[in-house]
């Protein structure tokens, strides 16, 4: 297995545990974090850029959504990317609304094995729907 899908893994196994330091330990200082949704209305959509930034994602992300299923499939490595497809459905917190994305992850890496970017791009019509 190549080591940038096994971190990919390995990260995806930290989000199912709650271990932000072990995603944390996996990224480059400077790395930079995309999420689709429209941050006008999601508080984890935009950008993020650096640890500290991860960590405001994370921070988000557990203060606003209650996740009921998260799964990721569809694994493919080009280089020094590796990108994969994602169903994540939840309820919003503040308003109990549900929401269900289906999106493409992609990660790369620098020469060290950090991910330096991740970005979520796809559907996420019914997130923005469910925070506004």
């Amino acid at each position: 297995m190549n080591n940038n899908l096994s971190t990919v893994q390995q990260i995806y196994a930290c989000f199912g545990q709650g271990d932000i330091p072990g995603i944390l330990s996996r990224l480059a200082d400077n790395v930079r974090f995309f999420n689709g949704a429209d941050p006008a209305v999601a508080p984890i959509g935009g950008t993020f850029n650096g640890k500290d930034g991860v960590v405001q994602f994370f921070t988000a992300m557990g203060s606003s959504i209650q996740t009921t299923h998260f799964e990721p499939s569809n694994f493919r490595e080009d280089g020094n990317k590796v990108t994969n497809d994602i169903r994540h459905d939840g309820i919003v917190l503040s308003n109990g609304k549900p929401f269900s994305v289906r999106a493409s992850f992609q990660w790369v890496f620098n020469d060290k094995g950090e991910v330096v970017d991740w970005s979520g791009t796809g559907d996420f019509s019914s997130m923005n729907s469910a925070f506004a």
